[in-house]
């Protein structure tokens, strides 16, 4: 799995393409002026996926204006290691 280091200067503009809570638009905008690891998506250019805490953002970046705009947001599946290690402590 491929990672990148995004971290763009401020300001940062960041808009919702759906209906998205202004926290996580707040909390994109943070993670991307403190500088963060995402995943590119392999088959779109400049489209990303970052996972903060339990929340994964799918976002694209406009190479021309760097505004950026997040298309999905939703809580992240559980890896099948933190089930195991939940399912432990059960």
């Amino acid at each position: 799995m491929n990672i990148t280091h995004i971290q763009l200067h401020d300001p940062v503009a960041v808009e919702a393409m759906a209906p998205t809570p202004r926290t996580v638009l707040e909390r994109l905008r943070g993670l991307l002026s403190a500088g963060v690891q995402a995943t590119p998506d392999v088959n779109r250019p400049n489209f990303f996926t970052l996972i903060d805490n339990n929340l994964s953002i799918y976002f694209y970046i406009s190479p021309v204006s760097a505004k950026v705009w997040v298309l999905e947001s939703r809580l992240a599946k559980p890896t099948s290691a933190e089930c195991f290690a939940a399912a432990q402590t059960a």
